[in-house]
């Protein structure tokens, strides 16, 4: 029979899954939230098909012959699979268990060190890190072998005499072709025998654990070797990769005088409460006869990692939940103990009213932030499947039978590839660094999308006859380049959603498509009229955009002012509203955007499009100091940020003339 106090836990961890849950079970945005998963799918597809890993960049009519190495093949591989024999909707379901099971097997680790309710309390912490990471990425399958690995180790600590513990090495061998950080698992394996080395430093070498573990990371180090691209492949997490003008913000330092101290709001998140948290644990765990060296190690490791990048804040958590619950375990025992002893009555009464604590902050939690955002006009996107609009712009590009060559944005290239590919090749995806030259990013592709004279030369060298940006992206240069086409009589708008639009070049090959689709001021209001009318408050800013753009500035202004009426909070409607008066760029048009934009800021858009927006309306109604001050933080939040590291020079040449 199963008693109380276990019935009880169960119900809090299921509580706690179901919080971790909130943030699983949301739909693929092949466009948006998921754009990568239109590649990653992709390249399982080619790899499928052509039986082989492909050693040079096969997407790009323009990057055709640079090397690639893909250190995460096999996740590619299983996403398509997976997608081709169970949809988006199984793919949903697929990523959840995964990273249900690396939650699920970190707590279990935790727990063999902790208390049940300790490990409780400092979960929850631990999945608001977590819930920013879960997209369709290779990087979930590192979460369970990261889990999988420290539930081995902690075996072989409780059990020496098992040979558990080799099961590691195959698990490295799959880990290398799955994802780049298959390096943790040689560190995991690492500090754990260096805490074993310097606890027993002067008889190490006798014991049996030791140089059993050594053994291990030996092979384990030598199992990296086992990929397509050998050498290459192992040392793939130690290349580095760089733009000079075009920069990932994920892959940006946490920490730095030019880093996203702004746009990810790290002092609002769970990360630097974590960290002293964990430094406080310290200092119960070293009041202990065993010394935790390996959880100090991995913990300092981790939280250094994602000082250098954001993407890798999410490592210290998963490292967080075992090593601090081990830590403050004695202290928490002691105190149980302590009032089991003195007052049992309080212990009893203390007990029950953690575990009711535990129980009410999850759901709390969920609430809390399903209200902040609804609270904008915001939707949330629970459930299993594709996101809408997911697949409107593909059909219709492959239902109208249109043609390439394509000139699109970095972030839908992935979209692209996944809806088109291999009739239609990119000019650019979000592979990224890995497989584009800095020179391709710096001289081509940013002067491209940021100066008339460079697209001219552009579309002229690669015939390009259609294009397809997406229209969310909120930086100027990607405004200033939609407001271009959209007045210029060489190319015609012919589709447009909440996510993307479809331009085609307007020649005689394509103009029966263009007779049919062509969106104009005069027919928008119609064509968009799904999106204007819209109960899904992006949809109607995203509308208000377009009749913008386009030259409808009086249906615009109305559609976005029902928006700021309704939902005054919203910051992004404010930075659109803001946005679209810059490009105006008369005298009324920019003081009112200087307006929306310090409104958009003040409300959350503290982001290097946000700064980079307010500078240009300040550079453009001469507040020289202000704009200047502008641009420095948009590049102090995003150091790779093309546009407005070229306002600021622009700023800065004016003002010394």
């Amino acid at each position: 029979m199963i008693h109380y106090s276990s019935l009880l836990k169960i119900l809090v961890f299921v509580l706690i899954l179901g919080f971790y849950a909130s943030f699983l079970f949301v739909k693929i945005g092949l466009i948006t939230s998921d754009n990568d998963a239109g590649l990653y799918i992709s390249d399982g597809r080619l790899i499928w098909e052509t039986k082989s890993v492909f050693k040079t960049n096969p997407y790009s009519f323009v990057e055709t012959n640079f090397p690639v190495v893909n250190h995460h093949w096999a996740s590619s591989v299983v996403f398509f699979l997976v997608s081709e024999f169970s949809g988006f909707g199984g793919l949903t379901v697929f990523k959840s268990l995964i990273l249900f099971a690396a939650f699920s097997l970190l707590f279990w680790v935790a727990t063999k060190k902790a208390d049940f309710w300790l490990v409780a309390c400092l979960s929850l912490p631990v999945i608001l890190i977590l819930k920013d990471r879960v997209r369709i990425r290779p990087e979930i399958f590192s979460y369970l072998f990261i889990a999988i690995f420290l539930y081995f180790l902690i075996d072989l600590e409780q059990h020496p005499e098992h040979r558990r513990i080799y099961w590691l090495i195959p698990l490295q061998i799959i880990w290398v072709n799955f994802h780049i950080f298959f390096f943790i698992g040689i560190a995991l394996a690492g500090g754990f025998a260096l805490e074993k080395i310097i606890l027993n430093y002067k008889t190490f070498w006798r014991d049996p654990t030791v140089r059993k573990l050594i053994l291990i990371l030996v092979i384990l180090i030598a199992a990296c070797f086992i990929n397509p691209n050998g050498l290459a492949g192992m040392l793939a997490p130690v290349q580095s990769h760089s733009y000079s003008t075009f920069a990932v913000q994920e892959n940006q330092p946490l920490f730095n005088l030019k880093a996203n101290f702004l746009a990810w709001n790290i002092f609002g998140s769970a990360f630097i409460p974590m960290v002293f948290i964990f430094f406080f644990s310290l200092v119960f765990a070293f009041r202990q006869k065993k010394k935790p060296i390996f959880y100090l190690l991995v913990c300092l490791g981790s939280a250094a990692a994602g000082l250098i990048s954001i993407r890798l804040v999410t490592l210290f958590a998963l490292m967080f939940l075992p090593s601090a619950s081990s830590n403050f375990s004695s202290a928490y025992i002691g105190v149980k103990e302590y009032l089991k002893r003195k007052w049992p009555t309080a212990r009893a009464i203390a007990g029950y009213t953690l575990a009711f604590v535990i129980a009410a902050a999850y759901p709390y939690q969920a609430y809390q932030l399903n209200a902040s955002v609804t609270e904008n006009g915001y939707k949330t996107n629970w459930g299993i499947g594709l996101d809408r609009f997911s697949s409107g712009a593909g059909n219709f590009f492959k239902e109208q039978k249109l043609q390439g060559p394509i000139f699109n944005d970095y972030d839908i290239g992935g979209y692209i590839l996944y809806n088109l590919f291999p009739k239609e090749k990119v000019f650019v995806d979000n592979n990224g660094a890995d497989s584009y030259s800095v020179s391709f990013f710096d001289d081509l592709y940013m002067p491209t999308l940021g100066q008339e004279s460079k697209w001219q030369s552009t579309q002229e060298k690669y015939q390009l006859n259609a294009i397809f940006i997406s229209i969310q992206d909120a930086s100027p240069v990607v405004g200033s380049f939609l407001w271009n086409r959209l007045h210029d009589p060489a190319w015609a708008l012919v589709y447009a959603d909440t996510y993307s639009t479809i331009f085609l070049r307007n020649i005689p090959a394509n103009q029966e498509i263009i007779d049919k689709f062509h969106i104009t001021p005069e027919n928008v209001e119609k064509k968009i009229s799904y999106l204007l009318e819209s109960d899904d408050v992006v949809d109607r800013i995203v509308g208000g955009r377009i009749l913008y753009l386009i030259g409808r500035e009086d249906l615009s202004t109305s559609a976005l002012k029902k928006v700021v009426a309704q939902f005054p909070k919203n910051s992004w409607v404010w930075l659109y509203m803001g946005s679209i008066k810059v490009l105006k760029n008369d005298t009324p048009s920019l003081i009112s955007a200087v307006i929306f934009l310090e409104n958009a800021i003040n409300m959350g858009e503290k982001t290097s499009e946000g700064y980079t927006w307010l500078g240009l309306a300040y550079f453009r109604t001469a507040q020289f100091a202000k704009a200047e001050n502008a641009f420095q933080k948009a590049l102090w939040i995003n150091p790779g940020r093309y546009d407005a590291s070229s306002y600021l020079n622009q700023l800065q040449n004016y003002l010394v003339q």
